[in-house]
């Protein structure tokens, strides 16, 4: 997938028929901008609240183009004076990934609010005087409380980077890969007192290839979750949403993971698995693993795998001149020393 910028596909809003934004689109230099068409329906209002990563930005962005985006919303924790004073050092300089939301409020002139909590009471005090016509929420850490949801007027949007109701909760992309997924997708749910567990008003598959890099994956569903996200706003703009409920019996729960755990499955696992697992999440994520002399491998990439069983025992690592060798049921993982700035997945492809 190319790069995506986030900034550059931005134009001013013009005004409509009695001063109201409205847009079309149409095609400036070979790339398609917005520009008013009368008539053309109405921009609803939005709170958007993220944390400054992709997952957020490239949603924002997108429904930016083509509704009003009031207020961004990011999280904040209590913090000494010493640490709020960094933070807005680095904010100011364009470090960090909040920054991202700074220079983004900045440049459209859009108040930027912190919640401390999904329940933070001074926030919902001042979305209540904004009124947004509707809340989105991507890539935000917490589960927002009835007092903010009931700030939107027409409904209280999340996106969710799965197929719901599989993979609910915080960590839905490690899942993925460690469930042996084959398809995966975009969902945009209503929001509710439970994680995830909302009506869907838009969701969308496409097949995960094996060893496919995280990062990329992630890149992928933050552009999608943003198409996803436009089209149910412009569904709720002509009365033309259809949410339905999820089925509960399908749903699965996506938890956090504490750094250090093990996951990996030696004894159902054969080598193609291992390989997909290990190096989709390297190197953003990298299994505890131990030589034969017990020693920590800090393998930095994962270069192939082999499906001949080589009679060593499942778990066992052994070094080798380019790194490991990690012997799994029926085969073996080779895990490199060096950093790869190509992993194998996006060579065979």
């Amino acid at each position: 997938m190319a790069a995506l910028s986030l900034f550059v596909l931005w134009q001013p809003q013009k005004k409509g028929e009695g001063g109201r934004p409205c847009f079309g689109d149409r095609l400036e230099q070979g790339r398609r901008v917005l520009c008013a068409v009368p008539g053309s329906g109405v921009v609803l209002r939005i709170a958007f609240f993220g944390s400054g990563g992709e997952g957020s930005m490239v949603p924002l962005e997108i429904v930016s183009r083509s509704h009003q985006v009031i207020a961004v919303v990011r999280p904040s924790r209590e913090q000494s004076w010493f640490r709020r004073t960094a933070r807005s050092i680095l904010s100011r300089t364009g470090i960090g990934l909040q920054a991202a939301m700074a220079r983004w409020t900045r440049f459209h002139d859009v108040p930027l609010l912190e919640a401390t909590s999904g329940s933070d009471s001074e926030l919902a005090d001042r979305l209540k005087r904004l009124a947004p016509d509707v809340i989105c929420v991507s890539a935000f850490p917490w589960l927002l409380g009835s007092e903010i949801l009931e700030t939107a007027g027409r409904a209280a949007l999340n996106v969710h980077s799965s197929l719901l109701p599989r993979h609910r909760g915080p960590n839905p992309l490690l899942w993925i890969y460690y469930h042996n997924d084959r398809r995966t997708g975009v969902t945009v749910h209503g929001m509710n007192q439970r994680a995830d567990a909302g009506a869907i008003f838009a969701q969308e598959a496409f097949d995960l290839p094996r060893g496919f890099p995280i990062d990329r994956l992630y890149a992928r569903k933050a552009l999608l979750g943003g198409e996803l996200l436009l089209r149910v706003l412009n569904q709720l703009e002509s009365e033309e949403a259809r949410p339905r409920p999820q089925e509960e019996r399908l749903s699965t729960y996506a938890p956090r993971v504490a750094h250090g755990k093990r996951l990996v499955n030696f004894s159902e696992w054969d080598a193609e698995r291992m390989w997909h697992f290990l190096s989709g999440l390297c190197p953003r994520r990298r299994e505890p693993l131990r030589d034969l002399q017990q020693r920590e491998v800090r393998y930095k990439s994962v270069l192939g795998y082999s499906e001949a069983d080589c009679g060593k025992a499942v778990g066992q690592v052994e070094s080798t001149s380019f790194g490991w060798n990690l012997y799994c049921r029926g085969g073996s993982v080779q895990l490199g020393n060096l950093r790869q700035t190509q992993s194998c997945a996006e060579r065979n492809r």
